[in-house]
């Protein structure tokens, strides 16, 4: 479970998790990162503080000594650099972790951003979201839900991932799961959270859910 703007772990009343990784400075709006089952997930060694909330963790099966890594992701807004804000910055951590690309790998989490929006950037950026998603190709790297569903970027009409200020008139897709192509193929289904039932639990973003088979 990747968890953007979440509570410190210690803080959580209900221990509903095997481990955790935790990054932030306000011990009540960090990233969290959440295993079940017996899997063991840690701070992968590359981990550079300048990306704070890119975190690549590695997740590993203690089963079948199996591991694949796992990078977890909150963007925000870079009031320093401009360049980098939101997905400049995504595409700035993935530019410098470019090597774990190389292996099987989950990207997800909370870009705030999408390919429209590329049009619409009020300055420069170190990369567009059109960046990103050349990046994660070259590596054989796919959204999960564009994937499950036979989507382009841009033609998300039914499953929106994020209501600004919780208005369910004001829908966006910015919430995403990236795979290599060998997880996808094991994917058996790929769900998005309606806002129906996530409004009243206090949520303006969507869980993006994925059923997978054999991956570790």
């Amino acid at each position: 479970m990747v968890i953007p703007e979440c509570e410190k772990p210690e803080k959580i009343k209900k221990e509903f998790y095997h481990q955790s990784v935790w990054v932030g400075d306000n011990e009540n709006k960090g990233l969290g990162i959440f295993s079940l089952n017996n899997i063991d997930i840690q701070i992968h060694e590359s981990y550079c503080n300048e990306y704070r909330y890119v975190v690549p963790v590695v997740v590993s099966n203690p089963e079948s000594n199996n591991s694949i890594n796992l990078i977890a992701i909150w963007s925000q807004n870079n009031k320093e650099d401009r360049n980098r804000r939101y997905i400049g910055e995504v595409y700035s951590a993935l530019s410098y972790y470019e090597n774990l690309l190389k292996s099987p790998v989950i990207i997800a989490g909370d870009f705030n951003w999408n390919i429209r929006m590329d049009c619409d950037a009020d300055a420069p950026l170190r990369g567009t979201f059109a960046n990103v998603r050349d990046l994660l190709e070259q590596h054989n790297i796919h959204s999960m839900y564009h994937s499950y569903n036979n989507l382009d970027f841009g033609a998300e009409k039914k499953d929106p991932t994020f209501f600004l200020t919780f208005n369910e008139q004001k829908p966006y897709h910015t919430d995403y799961m990236f795979a290599s192509a060998d997880i996808i193929d094991n994917m058996k289904s790929f769900s998005v959270g309606k806002y129906a039932y996530w409004r009243p639990l206090k949520s303006d973003h969507m869980p993006l859910i994925a059923e997978l088979d054999n991956v570790i």
